[in-house]
């Protein structure tokens, strides 16, 4: 920390005052209050621990991959719509809304959410609904977290590789280091005139730790620059408990939490009469249970043990209705209405053994077994009418309602190991590996299709298996040799096993059908990254260069005639798909984030550079709709005056062009970039009381991010007040 001292006249006298420049992150974040601390660095702060990367505590600084972490601080000052959008200035993320106002999606490095890694604690939140590019969205309310970790690229074999982009690992507030402690939170947001509040209370009571968090969110229509957008408002409310004892060497712990969610999507496409898609219930609800034993052994130093159930339930209702001229006098018009809905419920159980070692020769050895089981129960109804205008040919003048059932399950085994070798001054290796098993099965189903003129037809589905198995690695080498440098070379392999819904499961919506497909491969990729991170002489520096190749993507292919497609083919009436195995990707990029603290207005940057290519047997493209760069820039003061703590923080959120042609059609979407200006606040005895404001795109931008729908919010204001308490 560094003080200086500044002269200044006042009403004819001279006052003396303190500024503080603090060195916590500029890029918060990228960075936490305390800068990482490297063994031998000039610097002597608190350093950061991150369990991600090795199932214990380990400091930012000596992760064996390139992690990121939003810490508490940050998360008490967020006047943010949602929580996902503080992950958005991390280099290499993106957020989108997919369509879905307020169910944020996270992208990694080009890497769609479907190929993002979700945890809660260590525990999977898996989504087997999920189809192409689309996860579970984040579920969960900053009021119960601690801080979150951002692995870029599948280097986490230890909480799962189950992923190409990378794994966000929610952490949760477990205790403090008072009997009591807490914070009530309210937000108001002028681009979606909605508020949010939250509440939260935590603390230590002999062996007992205790935290309980609460939340709830109401938000209207976004506001742009062309007004407020129809069907773009959205709430959520959500729950939490953490109750922990600690029993001489054994700690014990429960975990209970609930978030629901409703949304709608924003449509704007002159084609369709009507088009409307709701899910006026996304509801994820979660029991965990903790065990840790200190064995402190010569070789065998902790056990741990979890264990959970989860379960989501959704609802789903889509209107679609499109009017068509034929161009024939005696048939007119032809107008055909589509409503589906539908209701699934996925139960999901977990359990994960875990043994920490401290060998001989500077070894320390985590291994340890997982299990999971998703079940799904899917019900939904659809209906179909098709008229023409003058009721002729009878052909065309029909009505269709489908009914239909099933249940199918996917488990999977793993076995896990990570090694970290210091075999030499300055170097350290580590190896991981993970094994699978899994297997998907459609227990049963029925589909019951009534038709004005062709009457009810029964299908009974039969039951379908399908098993897998994958050997995944991750390896890093580290060299801390020069003077508040670390510098790192990784390699890791990602793997993403097929959803329920891409195996067995025929969806229906906006008229359109796709298919399931048993046979399809799961997804596969290489990585591999060098690194480096500086902390000195007031800098801090963290950069990477990454190269990834992933094969057999899966993609919804049109129909044309094929049995798994029922002998349907694609047409200008009726969209019919399939998912297959089609698609490789090839990634290139550098990542960079960066801050000075050595003067009183202290500058930082964040951003990455990326190129990235499609491959499929009809296409090969550069053009995948990802910007080439995008990213942050910026400087931020803090100044310590007698009643109050001030930050400000003046930046620019740019992203240049991108262009997408791997569709039917090239989509093309404007560079863009934003002014913001964020102002925080502490005052009061024990600094207890917070202001927050955000100023969002002071110049009023018109503009839309890529892979995203919904154009973005014009000139707003967040306003947040906080007491800790």
């Amino acid at each position: 920390m560094i003080i200086i001292i500044v002269r200044f006249k006042v009403k004819d006298y001279v006052q003396y005052k303190e500024y503080v420049l603090s060195t916590f992150s500029f890029i918060s974040v990228c960075f936490t209050a305390s800068a990482p601390q490297q063994s031998g660095s000039s610097v002597d702060e608190d350093p950061i621990y991150v369990t991600t990367t090795s199932r214990s505590e380990t400091t930012l600084w000596d992760s064996p991959a390139t992690i990121q972490v939003i810490d508490s601080e940050q998360l008490e000052r967020s006047t943010r719509l949602s929580l996902a959008d503080e992950l958005q200035d991390i280099p290499g993320v993106e957020i989108t809304d997919n369509g879905l106002a307020g169910r944020k999606q996270v992208r990694i490095r080009g890497e769609g959410s479907s190929r993002v890694l979700l945890l809660i604690d260590g525990q999977e939140v898996t989504y087997q609904r999920a189809g192409q590019d689309f996860g579970p969205g984040i579920l969960i309310d900053e009021s119960s977290l601690e801080r979150i970790e951002v692995v870029k690229g599948p280097y986490s074999v230890l909480y799962g590789s189950q992923a190409i982009g990378g794994v966000i690992n929610f952490i949760t507030r477990k205790g403090g280091d008072k009997p009591v402690s807490g914070s009530v939170k309210a937000v108001y947001d002028t681009a979606t005139n909605g508020w949010r509040e939250s509440a939260n209370a935590y603390g230590s009571i002999g062996n007992l730790d205790y935290r309980l968090n609460g939340s709830y969110a109401d938000h209207g229509d976004r506001d742009t620059p062309d007004g407020r957008l129809p069907n773009t408002g959205f709430n959520n409310n959500s729950q939490g408990l953490w109750l922990g004892y600690t029993l001489d060497k054994h700690k014990f712990g429960l975990s209970l939490d609930r978030y629901k969610l409703s949304t709608q999507t924003y449509y704007d496409d002159p084609s369709y009469q009507e088009f409307s898609v709701k899910i006026p219930k996304l509801e994820r609800e979660k029991i965990g249970l903790f065990y840790d034993y200190a064995v402190d052994g010569e070789y065998l130093k902790n056990i741990h043990l979890d264990a959970y159930s989860q379960k989501l339930e959704r609802k789903f209702e889509n209107k679609v209705t499109v009017v068509t001229p034929t161009g024939s006098p005696m048939i007119g018009d032809l107008r055909v209405a589509n409503q589906t809905q539908s209701e699934d419920t996925q139960n999901t159980r977990g359990l994960t053994l875990q043994s920490n070692f401290e060998l001989p020769a500077n070894n320390n050895l985590v291994i340890g077994a997982q299990y999971q089981e998703d079940r799904v129960k899917q019900t939904s109804n659809g209906s179909t009418q098709s008229s023409s205008s003058h009721g002729f040919p009878a052909a065309v003048n029909y009505t269709k309602d489908t009914l239909a059932h099933n249940r199918s399950e996917q488990t999977n085994w793993s076995a896990f190991g990570q090694n970290e070798w210091q075999f030499a001054d300055n170097w350290k290796w580590t190896l991981g590996a993970r094994q699978y098993w899994l297997k998907s099965q459609l227990l049963n189903g029925d589909e019951t299709v009534s038709h004005s003129s062709q009457g009810t037809t029964t299908t009974t589905l039969g039951s379908q298996s399908v098993s897998d198995s994958a050997f995944v690695t991750a390896t890093s080498l580290r060299y801390s040799g020069i003077a508040n440098t670390e510098l790192r070379l990784a390699f890791a392999q990602g793997y993403v096993f097929p959803t329920l819904t891409q195996q067995f499961m025929q969806t229906s919506a906006g008229g359109g059908v796709t298919y399931g497909n048993p046979d399809l491969d799961a997804e596969h990729s290489n990585n591999f990254e060098f690194g480096a991170r500086y902390n000195g002489n007031m800098w801090y520096i963290d950069g990477a260069i990454y190269y990834s190749e992933a094969k057999d993507y899966i993609a919804s292919i049109a129909c044309s005639g094929q049995k798994i497609c029922n002998g349907n083919s694609n047409s200008s009436r009726t969209d019919y798909y399939y998912y297959d195995n089609v698609d490789r990707a090839k990634t290139y990029g550098m990542e960079l984030s960066a801050e000075y603290n050595g003067w009183m207005i202290s500058p930082y940057a964040s951003g990455n550079i990326m190129r990235r290519q499609f491959i499929s047997p009809t296409m090969k493209t550069w053009d995948t709709g990802d910007p080439s760069v995008t990213g942050r820039l910026g400087v931020k003061n803090t100044m310590l005056f007698n009643a109050m703590n001030l930050t400000s923080d003046l930046y620019i959120r740019a992203a240049s062009k991108a262009t997408d042609s791997t569709g039917s059609e090239t989509e093309n979407h404007a560079g863009w970039a934003t002014l913001n200006l964020a102002f925080n606040s502490e005052f009061g005895a024990d600094d207890q009381y917070q202001v927050n404001v955000e100023l969002n795109n002071l110049t009023n931008k018109r503009y839309q991010t890529a892979h995203e729908s919904i154009p973005a919010a014009g000139i707003n204001a967040a306003v947040g007040f906080a007491w800790k308490f």
